[in-house]
C-alpha cells in the first residue's frame, strides 16, 4: 500500500445552541426581548421583498460593529435569523413563567423559572472554520453574543463534524467489505443511481457511510465534490496547500464523523467526563476522533474475501444463518459466524493504523452510560389510555371484571414465562433502575435527582414480598437475600 498523506484535519461542521440561565436578571431578559423585535421588524421588511431565492429576500443590519443580513424566513421553532459570510444565528424569545416585573422594581432582580430550551442557535460556515480554525471562530460568535445579544447564557454543542483529508489511499467498492462496523445502517455511495442512498460517477464508488443521525461515518471522494461544488474549492488554499505532503492532481478523500448532542451527552471520558458541557466536547475532540475509528474499523481483507463477501448471499436453515457465494471453484457455502471470524482474525489495515491520532494528541479511551430515565406522570397517562383503548378493542367491554381478568392473566403468563409475579416484576424493574441510577452517579460524579420517597418506601415493600407477602412462597430465601443484598449496596 502507498503511504498514506494526511493533509488536514479540521471541524468542518460546528452547531452550538445558547440557553437562558437558571438565574437571570431581568435586565438581560429584556434587553434581549428588545433586541429580537427590533429584528423582527427587519425580517417583516425583509418578506416584502419579492425574489425567486430566498437568499435574495433580506435587510442589512449591524450587530456591533459587524454586518449582518436579517433574513425573510428562519428556521422552525426560532423567530428571526441573521446571517453574514461566516456565521448563521437564529433567536427566539421564550415565555418566562414567573411574573413580569413592574417598571417601579429593581430591574436586576433575579429570574428562576423559564423554559430549558435553546434560545439562540449558531451554525458556522465551513469555509469560515477552515480559515480561522475552529477555536477562534467560537470565541469570536460567543463574545459577539455576549456582549451585544444576551448577557448570560449557558452553551452547548449540537452537532460537530471532525473531518480528515488524505491522499495516497483511493477506496474501490471492495473497501465496504473490509469495514467491521457496529453500526446496523451502512451505505455505498454511488452517482447517478435511481437509489438516492446510493452514489456513483460513472461506474466508480465515491464512497461509504456507516451510521445516521446522531452518531456516523462518511467516507467520500473530495475532488469529485469539488468539482461539482467550486464554492467548496476553497478548502484547498486554506488547508491542503499548507500541508508539504498535498500533490496538486492527486485525488483527495475525506474520512468525516458527525455527533450531535443526543450522542455527546452520554459519552463519557475521564479526563473531561460525560461530554455534556460546551468545554468539554471541545477539548476532546481528539477523544471523538478516537472513538469514530473504534467503532467503524478498516480490516486488512485480501480481494478475494471481500469478493467472496460482495457476491454472497445468506439464506437461513435449521436455526443457523449460512452465507453462500461464488468462487473459482464453484458456489461454497459456510455458516455466517465463519465470515464473522475472518474479521476477527485480520489486522487493524495500514490506513486506519495512519489515522489513530488528531493532529499531535493520541486520544484517551471513551464509554457511553445513558442517564436512566424517571418516568413521568405523562408516561402513566399515556400507558393507562393505550391500556383502556387496547382492552375495548379486544374484549369488546370496560367492565372492572375484565380490568381484573386482563391482570391476572398477564400475571399468569408472567409467572410461566419467568417464574415471578407482576408485583414481582415491577419490584425487580425498579431495583435494577435503582442500581443502574447509583452506578451513572458513580462515573458522572455529579449529583443525580433521587426519588426520596421511592428509596423509602422500596426496602420495606421488598422486604414484605420476599418474608411473607405471598403465601404460595414463590420468593425464595436466596432470591430475597440477593434483593436485599442489592438494596444494601444502594443504601452504601
Amino acid at each position: 500500500m502507498k503511504q498514506v498523506r494526511i493533509i488536514g484535519q479540521i471541524v468542518d461542521t460546528i452547531k452550538t445552541h445558547f440557553y437562558f440561565k437558571e438565574e437571570m436578571s431581568s435586565k438581560t431578559h429584556y434587553n434581549y426581548s428588545q433586541l429580537v423585535e427590533i429584528l423582527k421588524s427587519l425580517k417583516e421588511e425583509a418578506q416584502q421583498i419579492h425574489h425567486n431565492s430566498p437568499e435574495m429576500r433580506f435587510v442589512n443590519t449591524h450587530i456591533g460593529t459587524d454586518k449582518f443580513r436579517v433574513m425573510a424566513s428562519t428556521f422552525k421553532g426560532f423567530q428571526v435569523t441573521i446571517k453574514n459570510q461566516d456565521v448563521t444565528i437564529s433567536l427566539k424569545v421564550p415565555k418566562i413563567k414567573a411574573p413580569t416585573l413592574a417598571l417601579s422594581e429593581d430591574i436586576n432582580k433575579k429570574e428562576y423559572s423559564h423554559s430549558h430550551n435553546p434560545v439562540i442557535k449558531a451554525e458556522f460556515r465551513a469555509s469560515f472554520l477552515a480559515r480561522v480554525g475552529h477555536l477562534s471562530a467560537l470565541d469570536y460568535v460567543n463574545s459577539l453574543i455576549e456582549k451585544y445579544i444576551l448577557e448570560e447564557f449557558n452553551i452547548k454543542v449540537s452537532e460537530i463534524h471532525l473531518a480528515t483529508d488524505i491522499q495516497g489511499y483511493n477506496f474501490t467498492e471492495m473497501d465496504y467489505y473490509r469495514f467491521q462496523t457496529r453500526k446496523r445502517t451502512n451505505v455505498k455511495h454511488l452517482e447517478e443511481s435511481n437509489n438516492p442512498s446510493i452514489y456513483y460517477a460513472g461506474r466508480v464508488c465515491t464512497g461509504f457511510s456507516f451510521g445516521k443521525g446522531d452518531e456516523m461515518l462518511r467516507i467520500y471522494n473530495k475532488s469529485i465534490e469539488i468539482n461539482k461544488n467550486p464554492d467548496k474549492r476553497f478548502i484547498e488554499p486554506l488547508v491542503w496547500e499548507q500541508s508539504s505532503d498535498y500533490i496538486k492532481h492527486d485525488v483527495v478523500w475525506r474520512i468525516e464523523v458527525q455527533y450531535r448532542r443526543e450522542k455527546l451527552k452520554t459519552i463519557y471520558t475521564d479526563k473531561d467526563g460525560f461530554l455534556d458541557g460546551f468545554e468539554n466536547v471541545i477539548n476532546s475532540i481528539p477523544e471523538l476522533w478516537g472513538r469514530a475509528l473504534e467503532t467503524v474499523v478498516h480490516k486488512d481483507l485480501d480481494y478475494t474475501h471481500c469478493l467472496e463477501m460482495a457476491n454472497s448471499y445468506a439464506y437461513k436453515e435449521d436455526d443457523e444463518t449460512y452465507i453462500s457465494y461464488m468462487t473459482p471453484n464453484g458456489l461454497e457455502t459456510v455458516k455466517a459466524s465463519s465470515i464473522t471470524k475472518r474479521y476477527q482474525r485480520a489486522e487493524m489495515s495500514e490506513l486506519w493504523l495512519s489515522l489513530n491520532k488528531w493532529g499531535s494528541y493520541f486520544p484517551q479511551e471513551t464509554q457511553v452510560h445513558k442517564a436512566p430515565k424517571t418516568s413521568s406522570f405523562q408516561w402513566v397517562s399515556n400507558s393507562i389510555k393505550s391500556l383502556m383503548t387496547t382492552l375495548l378493542r379486544y374484549s369488546g367491554e370496560l367492565s372492572p371484571r375484565t380490568l381484573s381478568d386482563a391482570f391476572l392473566r398477564t400475571d399468569d403468563e408472567l409467572y410461566q414465562d419467568k417464574g415471578i409475579t407482576l408485583i414481582d416484576n415491577a419490584y425487580e424493574r425498579t431495583i435494577d433502575y435503582l442500581a443502574n441510577r447509583k452506578n451513572f452517579v458513580d462515573v458522572n460524579g455529579n449529583k443525580y435527582p433521587v426519588d426520596q420517597l421511592l428509596h423509602l418506601n422500596i426496602d420495606a415493600y421488598v422486604q414484605g414480598i420476599v418474608l411473607d407477602l405471598y403465601d404460595d412462597n414463590r420468593w425464595s430465601e436466596e432470591r430475597g437475600e440477593g434483593l436485599l443484598k442489592t438494596l444494601g449496596k444502594l443504601d452504601d
